[in-house]
């Protein structure tokens, strides 16, 4: 396992035991009950504590074998006495939450030619010859006269917005096998190139302009859009300069601005799409190529001008790539453990004696039966005097 990273600031790293993980999938977050202090990367007989880079990932007794890798029966090799008769102290349930963030995992490119992408082209007409025109209902688009209505009927939802293209009854489906992105592609992060048989297109996916910061569209890595949920969630549009630059065709803007940056639309100008026109606020609604379904893996393309020239057998459409960054949804558990004046001042290492001060290296946390459920390790010795009062805070990342 080499060492833990040093850092200028000490960091806590908890690790599940076997019989944490085993436990997790049958148990709610009142799993840990308890919390010991130990010390078992602690010679007291040196003159200091291990330092930043110089504490073991694992340490104390699990019969020589890595708790990653299917150690049993780990014990912290010595703790420090919460007082006279144990060396565990009760967790406050209230200091225990369970949180879920996006975590990203970085750009990656997959090409047609590498075997990640499938290309087709479905006919709403084909339902009696062609099986892919189920396609149409997984994907939310409209089938019935009712639906095509509407988007493009006189008195539709959607009539005269940049959704109203969307309505077609021949799409291009490209599909991205499910080994190249996690649990979400990012929907801010897609660029898709196409050739047809008459032109090649550079595809970008943006969000709706709407009552949302700047800042909280970089952070977001989905459209929150109240009209783009009408196809699920989990969904973003496609632009491409070939077929409309932004704002109905500024020449002077791009979709390709502020692509694959740190913060798109709040630092680097990435352009969002209008709903509407509104000659007040000098806005024309866009029109969008396609729907990326960020979840399910595909960017279905509706643009006529796309799909009518589009040909399977030509031997540009093997040329098709996408670029996205894509995210895994980090689920952990937040624990505080609080060590009060006068509580886990003394050590049953073999080398501490009375009047030295412990040195905490790691923390155990443990269910109500005593199992050792987690250790969390310092990446440095802390120091623990007799009066000093600490809080652990620990977060658990399964």
């Amino acid at each position: 396992m080499g060492f833990l990273t040093n850092t200028t600031t000490i960091e806590l790293i908890a690790k599940l035991t076997p019989e944490g993980r085993a436990k997790l999938v049958s148990n709610t977050n009142t799993l840990i009950t308890s919390f010991s202090l130990g010390d078992s990367d602690a010679y007291y007989s040196s003159y200091t504590g291990l330092t930043g880079g110089q504490v073991p990932q694992i340490s104390g007794d699990n019969g020589g074998l890595d708790i990653n890798n299917g150690g049993v029966n780990y014990i912290i090799r010595s703790t420090l006495n919460l007082n006279s008769s144990t060396d565990k102290k009760l967790v406050n349930p209230a200091s225990i939450s369970i949180n879920t963030k996006n975590v990203s995992l970085g750009f990656k490119t997959i090409k047609y030619s590498g075997g990640s992408i499938t290309q087709n082209k479905v006919a709403l007409a084909d339902i009696n010859t062609d099986g892919l025109t189920n396609l149409f209902y997984s994907f939310a688009l409209p089938i019935t006269t009712s639906d095509f209505n509407n988007f493009t009927g006189t008195t539709g939802t959607y009539t005269n917005t940049a959704f109203s293209g969307l309505a077609q009854n021949n799409i291009l489906v490209i599909g991205i096998s499910g080994s190249t992105y996690a649990e979400l592609i990012d929907g801010k992060t897609i660029n898709c190139n196409i050739q047809t048989t008459a032109s090649t297109y550079g595809i970008y996916s943006t969000y709706e302009y709407k009552a949302t910061t700047l800042t909280d569209e970089d952070a977001s890595i989905t459209d929150n859009s109240i009209n783009l949920s009408y196809f699920g969630p989990n969904r973003a549009l496609l632009f491409s300069d070939t077929i409309l630059r932004p704002n109905g065709g500024d020449a002077t803007k791009s979709w390709a601005t502020g692509y694959a940056t740190n913060k798109p639309f709040s630092a680097n100008n990435k352009e969002l799409f209008n709903t509407q026109t509104n000659t007040n606020l000098n806005f024309t609604a866009d029109t969008p190529v396609g729907i990326a379904y960020l979840d399910k893996g595909f960017l279905v393309i509706t643009e006529p001008t796309i799909v009518n020239d589009f040909d399977t057998g030509f031997s540009g459409a093997t040329g098709t790539s996408i670029t996205f960054d894509h995210d895994r949804v980090s689920v952990s558990q937040s624990i505080t453990c609080l060590a009060d004046r006068g509580e886990f001042s003394v050590s049953n290492n073999p080398t501490w004696s009375l009047g030295d001060i412990p040195r905490i290296t790691e923390i155990g946390l443990f269910d109500n039966t005593g199992t050792l459920i987690a250790i969390g390790k310092l990446n440095k010795s802390y120091y623990k005097p007799v009066d000093d009062l600490v809080a652990f805070a620990i977060t658990i990342e399964y």
